[in-house]
C-alpha cells in the first residue's frame, strides 16, 4: 500500500522559512545583550528594566512572582534603572507547568484566575508597565524590537532553558547583593494599597497590635497545610494573653466556622480584600506568623519579626542558611525571622509567638510578664 506524501508549495515553504529567520534574528539581537557584560554603560541610555515572568517555567504562584519584584529591586539598584515593566507570557494550551498544586488551572479557566498572578505583579513601587502575551514568539518580538531602552531579565539562556528561578535569585542576586551592601531591598506595595492597609488597621485593629496570620488548605497539595486545631486553640489562649487582633489571611474557601467564636481574629476576606490588598496587610502589620505559603514573602524581605511552620525547607539549595536545630534563618534574617520545619502545634505557636511578642517589647521571652503581655 503505498502512502501520499504532502506536498509543501513553494510559498508556504518560503513563509515558513521567513518566519524562522525573523525568530532567530530576534533571540540573536536578544543575545547579544545578554551576552555583553558591560550593563552598567548600556543601562545610561536604557530607561527601563524588563522583567520576563514565563508560565511555562514559573509556577502560578504568588510568592514566585514576588521573588521576581525582588530580584527586580536588585538589579535596578544594581544598574541605576528607574522604572520596572513586568511582562507575563504562557502558552494558552499548556498555561502552566505540570504540578498537582495547579492542576485546578488549565487551557479553559486559566484567563479566570490570572488576576491573582496580576495583583502580585503590581506589587513593586518602581512599576511602569504590566504586559500580558499569550505566545512566547510574541513575547520574544516585542523583547529583540525594544533591546535599546530595556534591560532584560532573565538572560536569554535562561529563559530559553525553562530554568526555574527561585533559587537563582536567592543564591545568585540576592546573596552577593546582600554581601556588598549589607541588606537587601525590602518589597513595598504601591502607595494607594498601603494607604488602604493602614486604614484597615485604624478601623478594625484600633489600638491592639495587628499580626497577620497566613492559614492554608490546599486539597490538591496538602503537605503543607496548616493545622487548622492547633490554631484555633493557639488563638483561644491569646485572647486574654495578648492585646493583639490576627488579621488571618487565606482564600475564601479556606476560612472555617471553627473560628467564629474569637473575639481575637479577623478573616480579611470577610472585608472582601484582592491579593494586592492582603499583600499590604502583611507589610503594614507588626508581626505575621503562618503557613510557609507565597503571600508571606512579603514579610521574609521585611524588618518584622515572622515565623513560617511546616517550611518543608531544602536546606542545601539556599546560601548562606542558619540552620539551629529545627529552626532556619536566610542569611539576611533576623534571629526573630524564622522557619521551622516541622508543622505547627498550639504549644510551638505560643512558643513562636512569645518570642517575636517579647522582641517587640525588646524584652528576653523569659523576663515578659503576664502585665507586659496585656499592658
Amino acid at each position: 500500500m503505498k502512502h501520499s506524501v504532502k506536498k509543501i508549495s513553494p510559498y508556504v515553504f518560503v513563509q515558513s522559512l521567513g518566519r524562522l529567520l525573523r525568530h532567530v534574528a530576534r533571540l540573536v539581537r536578544w543575545s547579544a545583550q545578554s551576552l555583553n557584560s558591560n550593563w552598567q554603560e548600556e543601562s545610561q541610555s536604557a530607561k527601563r528594566l524588563l522583567i520576563i515572568y514565563d508560565f511555562a517555567s514559573q509556577p502560578f504562584s504568588i510568592g514566585d512572582i514576588l521573588m521576581f519584584q525582588e530580584a527586580s529591586l536588585v538589579l535596578r539598584e544594581r544598574y541605576a534603572i528607574d522604572r520596572v515593566d513586568f511582562a507575563m507570557t504562557y502558552d494558552p494550551a499548556n498555561p502552566v507547568v505540570p504540578d498537582p498544586a495547579f492542576s485546578a488551572i488549565g487551557p479553559a479557566n486559566f484567563l479566570s484566575h490570572l488576576p491573582t498572578a496580576l495583583q502580585a505583579a503590581q506589587v513593586n513601587p518602581h512599576l511602569g508597565s504590566l504586559f500580558l502575551f499569550d505566545s512566547h514568539n510574541n513575547l520574544e518580538d516585542f523583547a529583540s524590537r525594544n533591546l535599546a531602552r530595556y534591560m532584560i531579565w532573565p538572560p536569554l539562556s535562561r529563559y530559553l532553558k525553562h530554568e526555574y528561578l527561585y533559587y537563582h535569585i536567592f543564591n545568585e542576586i540576592l546573596f552577593p547583593h546582600f554581601h556588598e551592601f549589607g541588606t537587601v531591598p525590602a518589597l513595598t506595595s504601591r502607595s494607594y494599597a498601603r494607604d488602604w492597609a493602614e486604614k484597615f488597621i485604624r478601623d478594625n485593629v484600633k489600638s491592639d497590635v495587628a499580626v497577620t496570620v497566613q492559614l492554608r488548605r490546599n486539597y490538591a497539595n496538602p503537605a503543607r497545610n496548616s493545622d487548622y486545631e492547633a490554631w484555633h486553640t493557639f488563638l483561644k489562649q491569646s485572647e486574654n494573653r495578648y492585646p493583639v487582633k490576627f488579621i488571618v489571611i487565606c482564600n475564601r474557601d479556606e476560612m472555617d466556622p471553627m473560628f467564629g467564636d474569637l473575639s481575637n481574629a479577623i478573616f480579611a476576606k470577610d472585608h472582601f480584600t484582592g491579593v494586592e490588598q492582603d499583600l499590604a496587610l502583611i507589610e503594614v502589620a507588626s508581626m505575621h506568623i503562618g503557613a510557609s505559603s507565597g503571600p508571606g514573602v512579603m514579610a521574609i524581605f521585611s524588618s518584622k519579626p515572622y515565623c513560617f511552620f511546616n517550611s518543608g525547607m531544602l536546606l542545601d539549595r539556599y546560601k548562606g542558611l542558619i540552620q539551629e536545630g529545627n529552626v532556619s534563618r536566610l542569611f539576611f534574617a533576623s534571629p526573630q525571622q524564622r522557619f521551622v520545619q516541622e508543622r505547627e502545634s498550639a504549644d510551638s505557636l505560643m512558643f513562636e509567638f512569645n518570642r517575636m511578642w517579647s522582641s517587640l517589647l525588646k524584652r528576653d521571652p523569659e523576663e515578659v510578664t503576664p502585665e507586659d503581655m496585656v499592658s
